[in-house]
């Protein structure tokens, strides 16, 4: 396995590229972002730790977004012989690799569930608000379109620089890292979930979290909870799947629900993470 070090502003790969590396950040900052209608849109922000362009190990398709280096940044890089070695002979070196993974997996999984539920309950209102000579089976076409526009959220006009997370119970705060009354965030997406310990204080495989809440019985909190995201100008929160939802501006989001995402708004926004019993109960404002 080998590291590279990459100028400010320098891509390390780009939309369309045909290379089956993937990068994890030693140090430095990363921006992914794809092609839009007149300009780049922002996929994700990430910072040290993170692992991007993992999917290329596997599947061997063009690149489906940008890497842009937004400092000097350094990274590991490991092809799909380095992470088979890895695997068999220094398997603890490969688990950010597996998590990145199961939490692609994860994220593609939840949306297909919900994609699916809410086409069979869109073509079901079709065949019952439908006169009896009329009721055929709803398109795929217009279903997505009508799928759209239940899940489409309106996109952030003001330009956002700064977005703050703070706790807004006693017990919210007592889950806090030490030191921090808040957190400025400085990369997207920033997952939360359940704090969780492996045997022998092992790094945990099947969770990848930014802020892990070191939640207790009945819990709340699921070890892969919900995420905070951002596309282009506009934020959002997203379920990852959890049990029991994410709560968002009072929208419930998740997989019992209508939706998986939710816009943030310029200003004050508030999470609840679990249900509306929930003490997790955070304030995001996008400053």
């Amino acid at each position: 396995m080998k590291a590279a070090t990459f100028a400010p502003g320098s891509y390390i790969f780009k939309e369309g590229d045909l290379s089956q590396e993937a990068y994890r950040i030693i140090k430095g900052r990363v921006e992914l972002t794809t092609t839009g209608d007149s300009k780049p849109v922002i996929l994700a922000q990430l910072g040290e730790g993170d692992i991007f362009g993992e999917m290329a190990m596997i599947d061997e398709r063009p690149r489906s977004a940008c890497a842009r280096c937004l400092e000097l940044t350094e990274c590991e890089i490991m092809d799909p012989q380095d992470f088979q070695t890895t695997l068999l002979s220094q398997p603890a070196r490969s688990i950010p690799y597996l998590s990145a993974l199961f939490e692609r997996l994860r994220s593609v999984t939840n949306r297909l569930h919900h994609e699916i539920s809410l086409k069979a309950q869109i073509q079901e209102a079709a065949l019952e608000n439908a006169p009896q000579h009329d009721r055929t089976p709803i398109s795929s076409t217009s279903s997505h379109r009508s799928q759209n526009r239940m899940q489409t959220d309106t996109i952030q006009d003001t330009a956002i620089s700064t977005v703050i997370l703070t706790p807004l119970t006693p017990t919210c705060s007592s889950k806090m890292p030490d030191g921090y009354e808040a957190m400025q965030l400085a990369k997207f997406p920033f997952c939360i979930g359940r704090k969780t310990h492996s045997a022998h204080h092992q790094p945990e495989i099947f969770s990848a979290n930014d802020f892990a809440i070191a939640d207790t019985l009945p819990f709340q909190v699921s070890r892969n909870h919900c995420s905070i995201e951002r596309e282009g100008d506009r934020y959002f929160v997203r379920d990852r799947g959890s049990t029991l939802g994410t709560i968002v501006n009072g929208i419930p989001l998740g997989v019992k629900s209508e939706r998986l995402t939710h816009d943030l708004v310029p200003g004050t926004n508030e999470l609840v993470v679990g249900s509306k019993h929930s003490p997790y109960i955070f304030q995001i404002d996008l400053l």
